[in-house]
């Protein structure tokens, strides 16, 4: 939070106009209160173009390192060395000092405006905040990253898997619901989908089957969005045991409340652990699909 007179400033300092601009365009969002109340600075950014946002992102994951706690924990899933090392999975540092160097370097070579996960101090540095957990960069189909989705140690309100955003900070940018797909085509019958990008990762680099891959989404446009075009009719839902109470009901009365009545198959495999996955009751049932 910062107080409004601290506000009409440093919006303008910001946006590079002057107070009085600043003043008008503040009471046009309706963000600036007259009463001197204390406000919250909401985003003010545009969405980079994806080229920007690939280029930033892995400068920025170049400039971390992968603690042990977390590459054990990937092995553990199934991912091999070189996988985790193509999949530039990095530790988020908890390091304050480190995340202002980081920010500063990366401000000097790019402007962050626009760049989810960014956000400037009172000082008008660059930071980003402190999570406990590691990124997972969540890529496009032509290889580009998106975005950075933010796996947590420890699960936060019933979610384990975060976006990398800063909105309602200073400056910062609103992460999307992006979806990670891979080897869909017109004539693909068949679909694994996955609210988990590491789940998805380790589909596409060793069965390469059509796959979508999303987190926190409200309900079945996105995927309906990708699949429309397509001869898919079977979609199989890939859902951890751990969480199947919880993830049951979401998909059921979020994600799929509009996919059944069209007629799609819809079959939810279970599984205990990542590497179930690869067992060969899965693979069959995934055939059988396939084949229908």
């Amino acid at each position: 939070m910062v107080q409004v007179g601290y506000s009409v400033g440093l919006y303008a300092k910001v946006r590079g106009i002057d107070n009085k601009k600043a003043y008008k365009e503040l009471l046009e969002r309706e963000c600036y209160s007259q009463n001197r109340s204390p406000i919250e600075i909401s985003p003010i950014n545009l969405l980079a173009d994806v080229e920007l946002r690939d280029a930033v992102y892995r400068d920025f994951l170049n400039m971390l390192k992968l603690e042990g706690q977390h590459k054990r924990y990937l092995k553990t899933l199934g991912l091999l060395d070189s996988s985790i090392d193509a999949g530039l999975y990095r530790t988020v540092p908890k390091n304050y000092i480190k995340r202002r160097l980081v920010g500063s370097e990366l401000s000097r070579k790019y402007n962050l405006a626009g760049i989810p996960g960014f956000f400037q101090e009172e000082d008008f540095k660059w930071c980003f905040n402190r999570y406990n957990g590691f990124f997972v960069p969540v890529f496009d189909e032509n290889g580009y990253i998106q975005g950075l989705s933010i796996h947590l140690d420890k699960a936060f309100n019933n979610n384990q898997d975060i976006w990398f955003s800063s909105n309602n900070k200073i400056n910062g940018t609103n992460a999307k619901s992006w979806i990670m797909k891979n080897n869909i085509t017109y004539n693909s019958n068949s679909v694994i989908i996955t609210d988990n990008f590491l789940l998805g990762n380790l589909i596409k680099e060793t069965i390469n089957a059509p796959m979508l891959a999303f987190q926190n989404i409200s309900n079945s446009y996105i995927i309906l969005k990708e699949i429309e075009k397509t001869n898919i009719r079977n979609i199989v839902f890939v859902i951890r045991l751990p969480q199947a109470d919880e993830n049951l009901d979401y998909i059921i009365n979020r994600i799929f409340r509009d996919l059944i009545p069209l007629n799609y198959n819809i079959d939810i495999k279970y599984i205990n652990d990542f590497k179930d996955f690869f067992d060969n009751d899965f693979n069959v049932t995934y055939t059988l699909n396939k084949a229908a």
